[in-house]
């Protein structure tokens, strides 16, 4: 028995062994870079346990040794030398010695559609030959409709996307199309469609970027938490412990949350990162689960039915709010005596 269990353990570490991030040295990283025909992705990395796994699966999606880490705490001269200043760090390098920056989650999905986008030209051109089903597969696409006379909304269009490429892709219909010029676009992560003719103006485009790309679920982070509080909306929160946990609570809500965005902002948070948040939003802590906020008066609803947390619970639990008959949760344990609507 004992003999197994030794055999077991070394199999075990040598699977972890090959499923380990291996990192190329020094000569291996300019060897990459000097070699690859048209790009190579390099993760420099530096203590990121969270990188590793998502890293591992990247580099099994992009063959020909096109993407590769580097430890820069081994050569952090190279890593300067390579403009690299803070870790972990995901960059793009183009033979043609241009470079793109990633800004997105780490996650092997995120980083592998951020490589899809900057090998494609900035703005695509679509006509009989090249259909918008060649760039519809991204999660966000604008596709712009322009008149002849428009140059400069066109050229103010290429602006934006360049800026915006690492993250969205865009395109323009070079075929026959009607006036005004227009610009429409396609959230395939929440199955929304946005049009405007409204193009007048920098701010504009912006505005619609911004419209369309923001998810109808965000994740609460300490970097973004003013922008939701400061709309005066209540917060619907989901505290998640995995992005499978996340993944299944957006798919589920995005429909209810698309019925109350006027009203309410639906976002989940990383319990793992931010555990503090769990008991100030009245669960338990270490718990999963839902609670809503009214930011102006600081009230706190936690759901603490023994339901599972579905659409229709979640619906069901808003009215009970706005109908007076949940009262707000207070730090000692009772509820308060007060009732603000949502």
């Amino acid at each position: 028995m004992k003999m197994k269990r030794v055999s077991f353990l070394a199999f075990a570490a040598l699977v972890a062994q090959a499923l380990a991030w291996k990192h190329v040295t020094d000569a291996g990283l300019s060897k990459a870079l000097q070699s690859n025909d048209s790009y190579t992705l390099v993760a420099c990395k530096e203590h990121s346990q969270a990188l590793e796994p998502e890293w591992i699966a990247v580099e099994r999606t992009v063959k020909g040794n096109k993407a590769v880490s580097f430890d820069c705490s081994t050569k952090p001269k190279l890593c300067g030398a390579l403009k690299v200043s803070s870790f972990p760090t995901i960059r793009l390098y183009h033979q043609d010695g241009r470079l793109d920056r990633y800004r997105g989650p780490r996650k092997a999905s995120s980083i592998v559609g951020f490589l899809r986008r900057c090998l494609r030209p900035t703005v695509s051109q679509l006509n009989a030959d090249t259909p918008a089903a060649s760039v519809l597969t991204d999660d966000v696409v604008f596709i712009g409709d322009f008149q002849p006379e428009d140059a400069s909304i066109r050229a103010r269009f290429e602006a934006t996307a360049k800026k915006y490429r690492d993250r969205f892709t865009f395109a323009v219909n070079t075929g026959h199309h009607r006036p005004p010029s227009s610009l429409a676009c396609h959230n395939n992560l929440d199955g929304l469609d946005h049009s405007t003719d409204n193009l007048a103006s920098v701010e504009s485009l912006e505005n619609f970027v911004k419209l369309c790309s923001h998810p109808v679920i965000p994740e609460l982070t300490r970097r973004n938490e003013m922008m939701y509080y400061g709309t005066g909306k209540s917060l619907v929160h989901y505290f998640v412990y995995s992005d499978k946990e996340r993944e299944e609570y957006v798919t589920e809500m995005r429909g209810i949350a698309s019925k109350f965005k006027e009203y309410l902002h639906f976002t989940t948070t990383d319990a793992n990162e931010y555990p503090d948040a769990v008991e100030m939003m009245g669960l338990k802590p270490g718990s999963r689960g839902l609670s809503v906020q009214h930011p102006t008066t600081g009230h706190v609803y936690p759901y603490t039915g023994k339901e599972k947390i579905t659409a229709d619970v979640v619906e069901a639990f808003l009215i009970a709010i706005i109908n007076g008959e949940v009262q707000p949760w207070t730090r000692g344990g009772e509820e308060s005596a007060g009732h603000d609507e949502l």
